[in-house]
């Protein structure tokens, strides 16, 4: 477990708007945690809030993210369905060796999918 950030300081730190963060609840881009009558982010939710924040400088809008949830959700299916019987095995050591090779094959599939973004956009520019 890392660390917990309240909605203010969310908004503090990330210079968001409430709105947005409101925004990205709704279309689960984030998910709150709630303590106690208050909700807290986690530092992925955090960071998401800042990329968004500075995603709608450009006009994209939370409902315009659930594309890349939505990328995010199936890339992460396809990752645990491949590794599937080694994160359920039993043996910590496979355990682990599967753990080790999620994270890499997630590094592998984030760079797969940023040079495929570069190459559709160059055709874009000519």
């Amino acid at each position: 477990q890392g660390s917990l950030y309240s909605l203010e300081d969310v908004l503090e730190e990330t210079r968001a708007d409430a709105g947005l963060v409101r925004e990205l609840e709704e279309y689960g881009v984030i998910k709150g945690i709630n303590r106690s009558g208050v909700k807290y982010y986690d530092e992925t939710a955090r960071e998401i809030v800042r990329a968004a924040t500075e995603l709608a400088r450009y006009g994209v809008g939370g409902r315009n993210l659930r594309v890349f949830r939505t990328s995010a959700d199936r890339e992460a299916a396809l990752l645990q369905q491949i590794l599937a019987p080694a994160l359920r095995s039993r043996n910590p050591e496979r355990r682990k060796e599967a753990i080790d090779a999620l994270e890499n094959l997630a590094a592998v599939a984030s760079h797969l999918k940023h040079l495929l973004l570069i190459r559709d956009l160059r055709k874009v520019v000519g």
